[in-house]
């Protein structure tokens, strides 16, 4: 077994206790209080120097190496979603109404593991670490406010490599995905208002129905996927809240829906936003309604580009072996990671959390449960990722 991997496993035991701890003391958005002091806490046992954004929650640690080279960056997010936790989930939340259900105790706890493996090896490093526990994951507004608060800016200097890592209870543990390309979608909103004409619902003909134009919108809306984009390009496109009507039944006069733009390419996204306008303008007009169509763009594609998956793939043989390196298609959920990877070269992992010979529950459901036995390996897995990149910058 790799020497880094094998060290890793001798601390299991705390990995596990830590994680448990997250898992039972969950936060959610820009609230991460508690796990903020948490981790700095750790960081500064380990001698890495925290660097202070001026942000309630959040750390940044830097760990100076014994050599000269590159800056290697880890991400690892920290908040919660609102759900609550069976109580027969297994180690189970304390707070009620939310839970860790996608991972990020998980990746929070594999972060605290790979800085203390790094911080072993501090005199060996040919280069220095950053340490990134962001906040507001699941808001796709943490990466943002870090880059707002100076993150690179107050750094010595910007990170070469940006590395992260989430869970993936689809893959089996043990196994690290290595997805080349896009691996997570962009993601925009859309609203739609719609303005009619109210009365009473015994004279629709003097009226002018929002709902029923809203209707049409959401079906129309349908053939952007399947008849204006090619099949062979990810793409979700769909209305997921419509807000209209009293309860006395008149014809309402306005009627408000929202829903999500995700895809993998740039080019699809902004054709999708064109073409979405010409459905919305055009049934509108033929139902006789006033019209607003609103973008709000969330965040980049997060993609892999080949230099980084190659180092990646590397830095993963080494600690999990070839035999455990899988490459799934990506997913149309969405990551703030990528506002990261817009301004550093970035590579994101997913890591098998998956329990063998059963149904894992996926992301945001109140039975998501990771298996922990995962632990070593993502915090090998990340170490080893800054390792390698140090060790071959040279050739790049």
């Amino acid at each position: 077994m790799n020497e880094l991997r094998s060290r890793a496993m001798e601390l299991a035991p705390m990995l596990k206790a830590i994680k448990d701890d997250l898992h039972r003391h969950p936060e959610l958005s820009f609230q991460e209080r508690r796990t903020t002091e948490l981790i700095r806490r750790r960081l500064e046992a380990l001698s890495i120097s925290i660097l202070d954004l001026g942000m309630e929650t959040g750390v940044v640690g830097y760990l100076q190496g014994g050599r000269p080279g590159p800056t290697v960056a880890l991400r690892a997010d920290m908040d919660a979603i609102a759900q609550q936790e069976p109580a027969d989930n297994g180690v189970v939340s304390e707070t009620p109404g939310v839970m860790h259900a996608c991972g990020h105790d998980f990746h929070t706890t594999c972060l605290l593991g790979a800085a203390r493996l790094l911080s072993e090896r501090r005199e060996e490093l040919a280069g220095n670490v950053v340490f990134l526990f962001q906040p507001a994951e699941e808001v796709t507004k943490g990466a943002k406010a870090m880059i707002e608060h100076g993150l690179w800016e107050k750094l010595p200097e910007t990170p070469r490599f940006l590395f992260g890592l989430h869970t993936r209870p689809e893959i089996a543990c043990g196994d690290v995905a290595i997805v080349p390309g896009g691996i997570m979608a962009g993601k925009t909103h859309f609203f739609i208002d719609l303005t009619g004409v109210t009365g009473h619902c015994g004279s629709p003909h003097k009226c002018v129905d929002v709902i029923t134009c809203g209707a049409a919108i959401v079906n129309a809306i349908q053939t952007v996927v399947s008849r204006n984009t090619d099949p062979l390009e990810p793409l979700v496109c769909a209305v997921f809240s419509i807000h209209a009507g009293t309860p006395e039944n008149f014809v309402p006069e306005t009627l408000s829906m929202s829903g999500d733009i995700r895809a993998h390419s740039d080019a699809v996204m902004e054709a999708t936003e064109k073409r979405l306008q010409q459905v919305v303008q055009g049934i509108a007009e033929t139902y006789g309604c006033q019209w607003e169509l609103r973008f709000a763009p969330q965040v980049p594609v997060t993609y892999n580009d080949p230099e980084m998956t190659a180092l990646a793939r590397t830095a993963a043989e080494a600690v999990a072996g070839p035999e455990h390196i899988v490459s799934p298609r990506g997913d149309m959920g969405s990551e703030d990671f990528a506002v990261l990877g817009q301004t550093v070269p970035a590579f994101f992992y997913w890591i098998g959390t998956g329990y063998p010979n059963q149904t894992n529950a996926a992301w945001h459901n109140a039975r998501f449960r990771t298996d922990d036995d995962a632990l070593p390996l993502g915090a090998a897995l990340l170490a080893s990722s800054v390792l390698t990149a140090m060790e071959q910058t040279p050739s790049l």
